[in-house]
């Protein structure tokens, strides 16, 4: 199943509905071409273009070719926060470790324990008649400019998903949302649909005639991504 979402993500995002005198070469062709130039959807309702002012009316899509682009950017993103908590934590210094070595029987690492909480005590005492926080009150900083970052991170990854969608609903997620909880389809509402189509220009008998083509796109990924962020 893995192995199935990487071809489809990475290897072969779109596939084209052909004609049938189109050879596999031709397919390919005609894939590569849909996939420079974008695709377009249409509802039932509504006619093919015809010519290029006509085309401009249309609703493009173009997102759907960096899907996997885009899912390991946000996976970056949504990795960053982690890393920085795991790093800056681990230059704060903690008392719970050495009232952990306290509770040790051992005459002798207790004492070495009861020792370096002396110690430490004495720095932070230092530091706070310097100016300088506690421990405490540095790791309670940390932890709130981190979760502050994860809330960040959300925000603005739903409006980098609407930078790429192309819309300038600003509540564009929402609209997702309630449109999956209706379970309206997407024929209709136009969100993130299955199936678009192309333009393939082929020439024939010296002249060139335009082929429309139907694709099916992988649209759950992105679908999934929205609702795990509104979530």
């Amino acid at each position: 199943v893995k192995l199935d979402w990487f071809f489809t993500l990475v290897c072969k995002p779109l596939h084209c509905w052909v004609p049938q005198e189109f050879t596999s070469s031709w397919e390919d062709y005609a894939e590569n071409i849909c996939w420079v130039q974008n695709t377009y959807f249409l509802l039932p309702n509504e006619a093919i273009p015809e010519d290029d002012f006509e085309m401009l009316r249309v609703r493009h899509i173009s997102y759907y070719q960096w899907v996997a682009i885009i899912l390991a950017g946000q996976a970056m993103m949504a990795w960053i926060p982690h890393v920085l908590w795991r790093v800056w934590s681990k230059r704060i210094p903690v008392l719970l470790k050495n009232a952990r070595e306290a509770a040790v029987p051992d005459k002798e690492v207790r004492h070495k324990a009861i020792t370096s909480k002396r110690y430490r005590r004495t720095r932070g005492i230092f530091q706070r008649c310097l100016g300088g926080p506690p421990p405490t009150t540095r790791i309670t900083l940390l932890f709130l400019i981190v979760r502050i970052f994860f809330i960040a991170n959300n925000i603005g990854q739903i409006y980098v998903m609407k930078h790429f969608i192309g819309t300038n609903d600003t509540l564009f997620g929402l609209h997702v949302f309630q449109e999956l909880l209706i379970g309206s389809e997407w024929e209709v509402s136009g969100l993130f649909p299955r199936v678009t189509y192309c333009d393939v220009k082929v020439r024939k008998l010296g002249q060139l005639k335009p082929s429309y083509l139907n694709l099916w796109l992988n649209d759950k990924y992105l679908r999934y991504s929205f609702r795990n962020y509104l979530s």
